[in-house]
């Protein structure tokens, strides 16, 4: 995978590894961690697909909740209109801030 979302992130987090911010990239199956571990604090990967399925989709917000209430972030950052949909419903309640930049 190396579509518009990956080389922004691979430009992204560099800046922000340099400026001090601890980051954990929570990503899909398809991303290869190898290629961030040296840029990231730590990787999370969960089996996240676009779905409409209500079984799958409450699953999946559950388990991005779950890494949220873990990892106390002051910032969620999403990078697709999904995402941005799942974060805010993960964060929903809790202190810290949600941030979606679409990639369109």
């Amino acid at each position: 995978m190396c579509g518009r979302v990956e080389r922004y992130l691979k430009m992204l987090m560099p800046r922000f590894e340099q400026r001090g911010f601890r980051q954990y990239f929570v990503c899909t199956l398809n991303y290869d961690k190898s290629k961030y571990q040296d840029i990231v604090d730590g990787i999370e990967q969960i089996d996240i697909r676009q779905t409409f399925s209500p079984m799958q989709v409450v699953k999946e917000i559950r388990s991005i909740r779950k890494i949220i209430k873990h990892r106390h972030p002051n910032i969620v950052y999403c990078h697709s209109s999904f995402a941005r949909g799942q974060g805010r419903m993960a964060a929903a309640g809790l202190p810290c801030k949600v941030v979606f930049y679409p990639h369109g």
